[in-house]
């Protein structure tokens, strides 16, 4: 038998192991930054004793004012122009995140509550409003600069690797350090700062490390122009892309609440078990290797209706088998792979949904709509922020007490996974009515009917 012949290295896609790493150098600060901030709730009514509702409230007005600088920081990027580059200066934000974040959980308990509600606001502000904003609008373009279209390619293909090892790494040390700090000030700020300091040095190897090419041409001279008011046309003329962005709105509501935190806690009675389940989280992957087999035989729109169905039935039975670990993570692990397709078909929903804006004679606006589902997707978390402290008013959270009211214990349970059940139910309802998919053969037989008259 001859031996197979191999294949010719393409140069154009070669990286460079000592590029690829400074690169993906920030994945873990990423990650452990998104890992800390969920703990942010937990902090402010637990060990400075600040009202659940009042932190609920102070968060959202945060995250508002984060879906506003977005916009802002997008802008100022576009019109950046530096010795170092356009978009690798604001690598420099990285430090600024993780100062600011170190900061806030070093808010003093002396303070009276007004002044430690100013301290948690001003500096969640800053954390995630303006350093986190500003760095990850730099970061498209940064990568846009430095590295070339088949790079670009390898890197969303070992990239996402390092980003789940990076999360499973993180998922799996942070709640076990936060654990064991309790609710003693000193140790939460020793646990950050523990975490902080050589991820914000290591994350910093992408900026000295890699450097954006001086002769990169990336902007395009026939780029549409969009006016602000085809952005409320669009809204007002095509219901699937606001059916989309309105699944985009509950969805974060769900994930953002940060009820497992108080679960794990309370319910559990161990918040280091976090780690167990971050420990499976791995399994995720699995549901990237079947996905593009799937959409061989079934639509968009059936993959994920059938996951939401998977997610709610393992909701429910996580609330049955409440404190049955194997059973938890099982449930875990199947709802973390039923909501994979969610996470990766945007673009595919985006591509068709540009279809259809042509259709209507709009712009195609492919990069307007991510921005708005970006914005859409940060009122969300804002509204999730906001309603896990309402409910845990409602269930008279105590964090000083010994042992919670069993009353207060079945509000975890139900903040938990009813109430995700109960928004996964909404999102079927609007899928429901989501039918594009089935008129793009004759959308695109009119489009092309259109261009070959003109």
């Amino acid at each position: 038998m001859s031996k197979k012949e191999k294949k010719p290295v393409d140069k154009e896609a070669k990286i460079g192991v000592g590029k690829f790493w400074a690169w993906e150098s920030r994945e873990l600060s990423d990650a452990a930054i998104v890992f800390l901030v969920g703990y942010i709730t937990l902090f402010c009514t637990d060990v400075i004793k600040v009202n659940p509702l009042v932190v609920g409230t102070v968060l959202m007005v945060t995250k508002i004012i984060d879906a506003v600088t977005d916009v802002l920081a997008g802008y100022i990027v576009d019109r950046t122009n530096t010795r170092f580059g356009k978009g690798r200066p604001y690598d420099f934000c990285l430090s600024g995140t993780w100062i600011t974040l170190i900061l806030l959980f070093a808010c003093p308990t002396g303070l009276p509550d007004a002044a430690k509600i100013a301290w948690i606001a001003i500096f969640y502000t800053l954390s995630n409003a303006v350093f986190t904003t500003f760095l990850n609008a730099g970061e498209t373009v940064f990568m846009l600069r430095a590295f070339n279209k088949k790079q670009i390619v390898r890197f969303t293909a070992f990239g996402g690797l390092v980003t789940s090892l990076g999360g499973l790494i993180v998922g799996i040390v942070i709640p076990q350090l936060i654990s064991k700090a309790g609710t003693d000030p000193a140790a939460w700020i020793r646990s950050v700062a523990m975490v902080g300091v050589p991820l914000a040095l290591i994350g910093m190897c992408r900026f000295f490390f890699v450097k954006e090419r001086k002769d990169a041409v990336l902007e395009k001279e026939d780029q549409e122009k969009v006016k602000i008011s085809e952005i409320f046309t669009m809204l007002s003329k095509n219901r699937y892309i606001s059916l989309f962005f309105l699944i985009t709105i509950i969805s974060n509501v769900i994930t953002n609440m940060g009820m497992m935190v108080y679960y794990a806690k309370w319910v559990l009675g161990d918040l280091g078990v976090q780690s167990l389940f971050a420990a499976f989280s791995a399994l995720a992957v699995i549901g990237l290797v079947i996905l593009p087999k799937l959409m061989k035989h079934f639509s968009v729109k059936q993959i994920l209706m059938a996951g939401l169905c998977i997610s709610m039935a393992a909701n429910l039975i996580s609330f049955i088998f409440y404190k049955t670990i194997p059973v938890l993570i099982a449930c875990y692990v199947i709802n973390m792979l039923a909501t994979v397709p969610g996470v990766y078909i945007n673009k595919i929903l985006f591509f068709d949904n540009a279809t259809y804006n042509e259709y209507l004679g709009l712009h195609r606006m492919e990069g307007t709509m991510g921005a708005v589902q970006g914005f859409m997707g940060r009122l969300g978390a804002a509204i999730g922020t906001f309603c896990l402290g309402l409910l845990l008013t409602l269930i008279g959270y105590d964090a000083d007490a010994a042992v919670l009211a069993n009353g207060t214990l079945m509000g975890l349970r139900a903040g938990q996974f009813l109430l995700p059940i109960a928004g996964t139910a909404i999102q079927l309802l609007f899928w429901s009515h989501y039918n594009l998919e089935s008129k793009l053969p004759e959308i695109q037989a009119e489009l092309a009917k259109r261009k070959a008259e003109a």
